[in-house]
């Protein structure tokens, strides 16, 4: 059997599908090939012009919105670092592919075989791939936005779409330390935070655990009466929560029999 050269399968890969094709995996190259051709043009009709807008913000007040810019801006930066994300992937690939074969080690080359190979190796990974873009919008894109507002000028005297904004690098950063209300501002939110974690996190974890070494001591008396007080507060929300929902879906009271239902069906 022909040996394939890991190297040149890596540098094929630069555009990405060839690497695959090269390793005689036609369907997994083409379908490489066909991403990187959408993102192109992805990136050239829509991702460009907003990640300009994301460096320079707008340059004409009233009609640019400087925020707006930034949260497009950041909204296409997830899927650009997804997909250099991909990319560096798409060589590793191709090269640990090349390396396999060489080694006898059977991959699969048709379609079929890779959607079998998919189901059979990577059918968890299809099933929290939603949970993870469902988080990377809901979390992390919020907090990526909100870090690059720290980096820019954006306060009551620059409130867009008025106001341009513009990116300040580190000034408010250190303006926490030289301007004197935002170090006392600053070192009272610190502090409260540090007094909530300890208080909040490590303090209730420090008692839960006394209080369960406590109360497990063949001295105490009445285990079953403490069992039922420490699991009140987890059982009582979830048992006032089946009993509304109950409530609301109570056929001759409820809520959703007698006035949701009625509305939905005039519509």
């Amino acid at each position: 059997m022909e040996k394939q050269q890991p190297s040149k399968a890596a540098l094929l890969s630069i555009i990405p599908g060839l690497g695959q094709i090269y390793n005689k995996q036609k369907a997994k190259g083409f379908i490489f090939l066909g991403v990187t051709i959408v993102f192109v043009l992805y990136f050239l009709a829509l991702a460009a012009p907003e990640l300009h807008n994301l460096i320079t913000l707008g340059d004409k007040p009233g009609r640019d919105n400087s925020l707006f810019m930034l949260i497009r801006g950041a909204f296409h930066l997830i899927f650009v670092v997804v997909y250099v994300l991909f990319y560096f992937s798409n060589i590793k690939d191709a090269y640990t592919i090349a390396k396999r074969i060489n080694n006898g080690i059977p991959v699969p080359r048709t379609f079929k075989d890779m959607i079998k190979g998919i189901y059979e190796n990577g059918f968890p990974y299809l099933l929290i791939i939603p949970s993870y873009v469902a988080m990377t919008f809901a979390i992390i894109f919020p907090v990526i936005v909100t870090l690059m507002i720290a980096f820019t000028n954006y306060d009551f005297q620059h409130l867009p779409p008025n106001k341009l904004l513009d990116w300040v690098g580190l000034t408010n950063f250190t303006n926490i330390w030289s301007l004197s209300t935002f170090r006392s501002a600053f070192g009272a939110v610190l502090s409260w935070t540090i007094i909530w974690a300890l208080s909040a996190s490590t303090l209730q974890i420090v008692i839960g655990i006394f209080t369960a070494i406590i109360a497990n001591q063949p001295f105490i008396k009445g285990k079953r009466i403490f069992g039922v007080i420490f699991l009140l507060p987890w059982a009582v929300p979830a048992f006032i929560t089946i009993l509304t929902f109950s409530n609301m879906f109570n056929d001759s009271v409820g809520a959703i029999n007698t006035q949701v239902l009625p509305i939905l069906a005039k519509v």
